[in-house]
């Protein structure tokens, strides 16, 4: 694609690079929420672990346990999810870097 064809369309290489800035910024801003998210899981599985001890040492009742680690398994899919979604925005975001280069 030309220089022209970027102009055609009302968008000069200023303004999407304006746009690019912007969307890696927030695609910064989602992997530090995401980086703070993993934090918080690892330490729930502490936590996790740290309840197994209870159990085997009697402690703990198998139950509380049990309910315990469907809710870490929850969030451990959502976790997933987000960094899929993470990793999609940097795959565009990436593929709007190399658009922007073959533009100069």
């Amino acid at each position: 694609m030309s220089n022209n064809a970027s102009k055609d369309r009302g968008v000069t290489p200023a303004d999407a690079l304006q746009r690019l800035e912007n969307a890696i910024s927030q695609a910064g801003d989602r992997v530090d929420g995401l980086r703070r998210e993993l934090a918080r899981t690892r330490d729930r599985r502490e936590e996790l672990e740290g309840m197994i001890r209870g159990v085997t040492s009697g402690e703990l009742s198998p139950s509380d346990m049990v309910e315990r680690m469907d809710i870490l398994e929850q969030e451990g899919a959502e976790l997933r999810a987000r960094l899929k979604e993470g990793r999609e925005g940097v795959e565009r975001l990436l593929a709007r870097i190399r658009f922007l280069e073959d533009q100069r």
